[in-house]
């Protein structure tokens, strides 16, 4: 009888975080995802947020979590065809648009080559857009993340979004890639590098990769970057997100300027040699620039980054698990769990808090 109680027990302890998630308070919330760059079934590109959504119990009118796949306006990778145009019959709570980048031919392949190719659905329209500001009330939330008005977007319509967002782009986005010489980096920057600079590629080891929009390409290879991008909340974002930490950022990002009326929450830092300052210098990029701009009058925020992209799946219905990942936390898992997930915990339960007031 002892040795079962002693067994029931540790079954129980093993269980507890499973079981504090069931008993812990849902919040009932009309989010509306805009995602077109979901060639595959893993739905990376909103998989990070979706999983914020399953944690802090945020369900949908009918009370139901909201379902990965089904949920957004986006490609439908199992007809493979472009998802509803956005709608919504009832004012949402928060609006996220993930990624407009959208689904190239290419894509659809096994094994993507990296060569540009036709594109199939992508880039925000003019009647999208004005459709979800014209759903945004004042107590809506909206972010949008890189690439929401990059290209295929056409320039009319970014410079509307960038108005609405409270940014300004400078036209560059970037990346870090751990090895310059693996299939990760796509085969049209290489085209681009080549030529611009009239030679070969012959990177390898790690770097970043800064590509304008008008094509020119700057490449910091590990001779002018002495690491990787750094993520750091400002003053103001600390005080506004205590819980978001800093850690090294190792995905897409974008360049961008906020407007005079927006603050910024967080910011990136090029850690570079001589080198590397004097590239960035030449090609009038600065080594320090924002991740994240809040308006807070609008309640609009801009991510300079691809922050709920990510390709892992975590038991997120478990109640304290988070805490358990930041510990063990490596590469581009760091940001997500120290600095996205954090935040985005705290946004969901001020506009939760705001509701119910």
């Amino acid at each position: 009888m002892k040795r079962f109680l002693i067994l029931l027990l540790v079954v129980l302890l093993a269980l507890s975080p499973r079981l504090f998630w069931s008993f812990k308070e849902s919040k009932q919330l009309t989010v509306n995802v805009i995602d077109k760059t979901v060639p595959k079934k893993d739905y990376r590109e909103h998989n990070g947020l979706f999983q914020v959504l399953d944690y802090e119990k945020v369900i949908d009118a009918s009370g139901e979590l909201y379902d990965i796949g089904k949920d957004y306006f986006g490609f439908d990778p199992y007809d493979k065809v472009p998802g509803p145009i956005y709608k919504t019959e009832k004012t949402p709570d928060l609006i996220y648009v993930t990624d407009t980048y959208g689904v190239y031919d290419d894509d659809l392949d096994d094994i993507p080559d990296g060569e540009r190719s036709t594109i199939i659905d992508g880039g925000m329209t003019l009647l999208e857009w004005n459709a979800i500001m014209a759903s945004k009330s004042e107590e809506t939330t909206l972010i949008a993340e890189f690439n929401s008005f990059a290209s295929p977007t056409e320039e009319s319509v970014s410079n509307i979004m960038q108005k609405n967002l409270g940014v300004q782009w400078t036209g560059w986005t970037g990346r870090y890639f751990p090895d310059f010489s693996n299939e990760e980096v796509p085969a049209w920057l290489i085209q681009e590098y080549e030529a611009q600079y009239e030679k070969s590629w012959n990177f390898t080891n790690e770097g970043i990769a800064l590509n304008h929009s008008s094509g020119k390409v700057v490449i910091l290879d590990h001779k002018a970057s002495e690491g990787i991008i750094e993520f750091a909340p400002t003053a103001e974002g600390k005080k506004q997100f205590s819980s978001m930490g800093k850690a090294p950022y190792m995905y897409w990002f974008d360049i961008v300027e906020p407007n005079t009326d927006t603050t910024e929450l967080a910011r990136y830092t090029l850690n570079l040699s001589e080198k590397g300052t004097a590239l960035l210098k030449d090609a009038g990029i600065p080594t320090e620039f924002p991740a994240i701009v809040h308006n807070a009058n609008s309640k609009t925020y801009y991510f300079a980054g691809d922050f709920a992209d990510f390709d892992k799946r975590a038991f997120t219905k478990w109640q304290l698990f988070p805490k358990f990942y930041q510990l063990f936390a490596t590469d581009t898992s760091e940001f997500y769990w120290n600095s996205y997930f954090p935040m985005l915990s705290k946004i969901l339960n001020e506009i939760s808090d705001e509701k119910v007031e």
